[in-house]
């Protein structure tokens, strides 16, 4: 699988968030540099491979992981993704107009763990005989820019999840007014009133895909509606191999990878305008 170092342009952003973890001490074994490590994050994110399988140019794999253990604790992955989110808002702009909503569930063999812990986002999934997954619940802008994501266990429905995913925006979202509304929409997982209350109350207008409701017939006029923007963004989480299947057990791990797809996702399609 071919793998790209991170560019110049993807450093000068992740940098200054790192320069706290430099050591202030001389003396000792010279330290790797932050650079070389986080790509091996990188790597390791994009190829799914375990941690004893890194190559050796991103240095010992126990420095490696001790400095991601201290970067997901801190913080900074997230915070990467939301420096991301502040560069695309400031050179392109989010769309907050039409925004879509929907879950994608990822088998999780993770080892170690002989239930399906809720606290680390894991659960029996219904559509994999019932063995170990997970659910990632992904709110998007109107061209798929991931805005907010949600891990929890593979068996919590779709519809419980629209309040607590929206708490997770990364970006603060503007007001919706009369003249300038803002829409979500949702597939037919959430075909429930009491979801469509919900969304309401937090300001959208409700664009829900009805259960039993007729596709439209080939060259029919399509609804403004989109969802698909929604599922394409999935696919390229997914197009991470260490998200596609779970082996992370602990779910701050987890979602640390997530946000860091995710700013990778955002710097992309900076680099695309």
């Amino acid at each position: 699988m071919a793998f790209q170092e991170m560019s110049d342009d993807f450093w000068r952003q992740a940098e200054p968030l790192l320069e706290p973890f430099k050591r202030k001490h001389s003396g000792g074994r010279t330290p790797l540099d932050f650079r070389v490590i986080l790509n091996g994050i990188r790597y390791l994110l994009k190829t799914g491979c375990q941690w004893d399988c890194l190559p050796v140019c991103y240095g010992a794999k126990s420095t490696v992981h001790e400095h991601f253990q201290k970067w997901v604790h801190a913080g900074v992955l997230s915070e990467l993704f939301r420096v991301m989110a502040n560069a695309y808002q400031e050179q392109i702009g989010l769309q907050w107009t039409w925004q879509s909503m929907d879950g994608a569930l990822v088998q999780a063999p993770v080892h170690g763990q002989s239930v399906c812990l809720a606290e680390e986002g894991l659960g029996r999934n219904p559509t994999d005989r019932g063995r170990s997954g997970s659910k990632l619940h992904l709110q998007v802008d109107q061209q798929g820019v991931p805005l907010g994501v949600e891990v929890v266990g593979a068996n919590v429905h779709d519809s419980r999840l629209v309040s607590s995913t929206l708490a997770t925006t990364i970006f603060p979202r503007p007001a919706p007014t009369p003249d300038d509304p803002q829409h979500l929409c949702l597939d037919k997982g959430y075909d429930y009133a009491r979801v469509e209350i919900e969304v309401k109350d937090h300001g959208y207008l409700p664009h829900i895909r009805r259960i039993g409701e007729e596709k439209l017939a080939d060259g029919a006029k399509t609804p403004t509606a989109r969802r698909w923007v929604v599922e394409r963004t999935i696919a390229w989480l997914k197009g991470f191999r260490a998200i596609r299947t779970r082996y992370v057990c602990q779910m701050p791990n987890y979602l640390a990878l997530i946000h860091l797809a995710c700013a990778q996702i955002l710097f992309r399609k900076l680099q695309e305008t």
